[in-house]
């Protein structure tokens, strides 16, 4: 989060282990973040256009999931073009208001984006923790995650308030021309930098994968080694959910792990920075850019994963980008259409319309006041669900039943679990 450069206070390292830049280490750098800033910035910012486009994105965890992506973008727009011109000006800045509105930015943007995606995190852990082990509570709806997206930026904002403060536009040398960008944290109390590192650590990282971790087991001995879970493993509605909140959790303990492990060398780089500012001299200068760029590179890795776990995202991220899928639901769903175009004989018509008749009859009701009974909406939403994946059964028995001659995918209605699941 801060510059790996030392300030003033640690020039007195410096004349053991002077490094410079070099053309391939400037090349290299320049290379790796033009493969991540543009993946960074198309992914995100899908990732908002499609939430707020479709209706049915709009979800709990998708708004924090947006949340997230704005994090990211936060990044991705200040922090990773000014990784690379750091390559080769270093610290050096421009005067005026302008740059030092510019250098608080910058630095307040990657910090305040870290902690939002960390509180994002513990949020949405928290959501699927008391979603999946209380089966009928729920922790967040839409309009509660709203009021948490604003709880999470001010919190974020307070805890990274000092570096509006510490970071300033200053000359190196009284009557030298040049402007340097630097943390200056001689306006603070002594050793505030030491005790504010440690403190970002503990409670931006530690703390929540701790907390993280002990959630994430409860919630896989719940989905995993329950009772019930392993008597409707093979077959039925409630399996069916079951597998689909495991994709779920899957998805969210990938993006932690990935966040925890791209975050962790530039945690032991700041701890050199404060505490062993000799030996952080003496790294090599690959070690500690690369850890920055990994850093930064989870920016970019999280819309490939909500791409990769979440089926929803997948297909709304292909619709957008203008790409037709040829997936089996869409196949059936196309075929469906198609055939009941078709003219069929007396006999089937009145096959179609004696089947229609009892579906109709067959089918749940609503309740007559779901927005006064929350639980009652979330069992016939599950009713209706077992209705039509069983009404599915009874029209496909096999494995080899066929629409129009061709085959029919045997799980073709687990896509319905998206919206269910809210993912």
């Amino acid at each position: 989060m801060n510059s790996s450069l030392p300030n003033k206070g640690n020039v007195s390292g410096m004349a053991s282990c002077v490094q410079s830049w070099t053309t391939n280490m400037q090349v290299l750098m320049t290379v790796l973040y033009s493969v991540i800033f543009p993946i960074s910035l198309v992914g995100n910012s899908l990732v908002l256009f499609v939430v707020f486009k479709k209706q049915n994105m709009r979800s709990a965890l998708n708004l924090l999931i947006v949340n997230m992506a704005i994090a990211d973008l936060l990044l991705t727009i200040f922090v990773m073009p000014y990784s690379v011109v750091f390559l080769f000006v270093g610290l050096e800045w421009f005067s005026g208001i302008f740059g030092l509105i510019l250098c608080k930015a910058i630095f307040f943007s990657l910090a305040v984006s870290l902690a939002a995606s960390v509180i994002s995190l513990i949020v949405m852990t928290v959501d699927r923790f008391v979603t999946i082990v209380f089966v009928w509570k729920r922790c967040l709806d839409l309009r509660s995650s709203k009021v948490s997206l604003v709880v999470i930026w001010a919190i974020s904002s307070a805890i990274m308030g000092p570096y509006l403060q510490v970071y300033t536009v200053k000359q190196a040398i009284a009557g030298d021309d040049r402007y340097f960008c630097y943390p200056d944290w001689t306006r603070m109390p002594v050793d505030f930098n030491k005790l504010f590192a440690v403190c970002i650590f503990v409670v931006l990282y530690a703390i929540p994968l701790l907390l993280m971790a002990i959630l994430y087991s409860i919630i896989v001995h719940k989905l995993w080694r329950n009772r019930f879970a392993r008597q409707n493993s093979g077959s039925g509605c409630d399996a069916t959910i079951n597998n689909s909140k495991k994709r779920v959790v899957k998805m969210l303990i990938t993006v932690t792990c990935t966040f925890a492990i791209c975050w962790f060398p530039l945690h032991i780089i700041h701890y050199y920075i404060y505490f062993d500012s000799q030996s952080h001299m003496c790294l090599s200068l690959y070690v500690i850019l690369l850890s920055f760029w990994l850093g930064h590179a989870n920016s970019a890795i999280n819309p490939i994963l909500y791409f990769i776990f979440n089926k929803t995202f997948r297909r709304a991220f292909l619709e957008a980008l203008h790409i037709v899928s040829f997936t089996p639901f869409n196949y059936i769903t196309n075929s469906s259409r198609r055939s009941s175009r078709r003219p069929s004989t007396t006999q089937n018509n009145g096959k179609s319309m004696s089947h229609n008749n009892n579906e109709a009859a067959a089918q749940p009701s609503p309740p007559a006041h779901p927005a006064t009974h929350a639980r009652t909406q979330n069992m016939y939403g599950y009713a209706n669900l077992c209705y039509h994946i069983e009404i599915e059964k009874l029209e496909s028995p096999g494995r080899d039943s066929r629409i129009d001659g061709k085959k029919k995918p045997r799980y073709s209605m687990l896509v319905v679990m998206d919206k269910l699941t809210t993912v």
